[in-house]
């Protein structure tokens, strides 16, 4: 098949411009430190969340939404599962520093009150909370029609989840060491990033056909819930010794690199889903590109002293397909060698 100029091999070409992003996020955090002088904050920078001290306790909060992939949910208006990848994206990021979420509020924008819209929007955020055994505490519906005036029924959600940890529990990668086992615990499928170069890529499966070559219809591929990791880590973490814990989302497996100045030898990683092997081939995108951008079909990694390997794996293989996949390395870079992926930190 030729290639076609119109379909993106990076994320760059897909209008994401992840350098100028990073750019724009060190002047945030610029202010985002520049207000630690207001209270009694308990920061772990570069890593998923910063805390307030109670007492013996610290207080989280993470805040995200769900992005383009909207988009296709709006499309072909299968809206029940978007919320609960609204909640997944919060709570697992509160899970990569060992802290359970305790409660959820939502903000959703639509352009119009349509009530069985917004009622299967919430009802999505109540089955996250639900499988995050949190309570929904509320939150904001707003009408904003001149904001959101590319299509009928056009709606944006995004969330908030409250943790609390005691401080001696966080698990915020000071631990790790060389020698240690690295676990990957399996993704849904493409979860909640991507989906710019995704939607430009596979639109070329809509025009040619409706199902993907492994026979699941391409909608429900994409649109395939963020997979949410609460009881799983828990679980782990009161039975377990765990050294680093990361969510995979944007930016894919260097995110690891938010877990400590050591790196990570992935020499055991299994064989992408199909879902990313039909994106990788379609667009030619590089291996590189594609873990830099998309989980691969590891949507958590677990890292624990080698003596707690087996231990580890048995708990969580209760909830999810879980792995071997690596191990930590002293040289700062993580490495997938069957694929000839390379990160510097």
């Amino acid at each position: 098949m030729t290639q076609n100029k119109e379909i993106p091999s990076t994320y760059a070409e897909a209008g994401i411009d992840l350098s100028l992003e990073g750019q724009i996020l060190k002047t945030i955090n610029n202010y985002v430190k520049k207000s630690f002088q207001f209270g009694d904050v308990v920061a772990r920078e570069g890593h998923y969340a910063n805390m307030i001290r109670l007492g013996d306790l610290g207080l989280a909060l993470t805040s995200d939404g769900v992005g383009t992939k909207l988009l296709i949910a709006q499309d072909v208006g299968k809206l029940d599962s978007i919320g609960i990848d609204c909640v997944a994206m919060n709570v697992n990021d509160l899970l990569s520093m060992g802290i359970p979420p305790k409660a959820f509020v939502d903000y959703l924008a639509v352009s119009e009150l349509n009530e069985s819209q917004i009622e299967q929007i919430i009802a999505g955020i109540y089955k996250g909370c639900e499988m995050s055994e949190i309570p929904l505490l509320g939150g904001e519906l707003a009408t904003v029609p001149e904001m959101l005036v590319d299509k009928k029924n056009a709606f944006d959600v995004a969330g908030t989840a409250l943790g609390i940890v005691s401080l001696d529990k966080v698990i915020d990668g000071s631990k790790v060491k060389p020698g240690d086992s690295v676990i990957g615990i399996s993704s849904s499928g493409l979860h909640s990033n991507g989906f710019t170069i995704v939607r430009k890529i596979l639109s070329i499966k809509y025009l040619l056909t409706e199902s993907f070559p492994w026979e699941r219809v391409v909608y429900e591929e994409l649109l395939e819930p963020t997979r949410i990791y609460v009881k799983a880590i828990l679980d782990l973490i009161k039975k377990c010794s765990v050294s680093g814990l990361a969510h995979i989302t944007g930016g894919g497996f260097k995110k690891l690199f938010r877990l400590t100045s050591y790196g990570f030898e992935l020499s055991d990683f299994p064989k992408p889903l199909n879902i990313f092997e039909e994106i990788r081939t379609l667009g030619k995108i590089s291996f590189q590109e594609m873990f830099s951008v998309f989980n691969m079909g590891i949507g958590f990694v677990v890292v624990v002293p080698q003596e707690e390997e087996k231990t580890a794996l048995q708990i969580l293989n209760q909830y999810f397909e879980s792995y071997k996949i690596g191990q930590v390395t002293k040289d700062p870079i993580v490495s997938i060698p069957e694929y000839e992926v390379l990160f510097v930190r």
